[in-house]
């Protein structure tokens, strides 16, 4: 099962913050997500069915502001919206925000806010739990074909 981007976010900025934080001090969750129906043939027998667009809330607590800058969150959540979101100024998304809440001088509460979109694709399935125009579907990413070569042919009509 393939993880949303707001799983795949948080995964990487445990992986880089390497034990900073404890695990168990970050939390992540969606509010208020809404579905825009959308339907488009992807070919393969696959559609684009919806795009899911939710507010994503990413919490650390207890960070080590003392000793780790504030700034480095920051830079994690640009690079992997750089790389891995890079699409966002063409489904008007607005702009990552932070809130810091001091506890003492060694740690701080922060809290991460950001607008995601995700497609919801799904592909021909006999078994599948979802019936579509006549056919039955499951989720998951469908298979796009990248032509690798091409040959170009100019014929005259003589």
């Amino acid at each position: 099962m393939a993880i949303t981007k707001l799983e795949h976010l948080t995964q990487y900025m445990i992986e880089h913050i390497k034990g900073a934080v404890l695990d168990n001090k970050i939390d992540a969750w969606q509010e208020n997500a809404s579905i825009e129906v959308n339907g488009e043939d992807r070919g393969n027998g696959g559609y684009i069915i919806a795009d899911w667009r939710y507010r994503a809330v990413i919490s650390i607590e207890a960070f080590p502001h003392g000793q780790m800058d504030a700034r480095n969150i920051l830079a994690l959540v640009a690079c992997w919206l750089s790389d891995y979101d890079s699409d966002r100024k063409d489904h008007d998304l607005a702009d990552p925000e932070m809130a810091i809440d001091v506890i003492d001088w060694q740690t701080a509460d922060l809290a991460i806010e950001l607008e995601m979109l995700e497609q919801v694709e799904m592909v021909p399935d006999e078994n599948g739990l979802i019936s579509y125009r006549g056919k039955q579907y499951h989720v998951q990413p469908v298979d796009i074909w990248t032509a690798t070569e091409a040959e170009i042919t100019n014929a005259s009509n003589d």
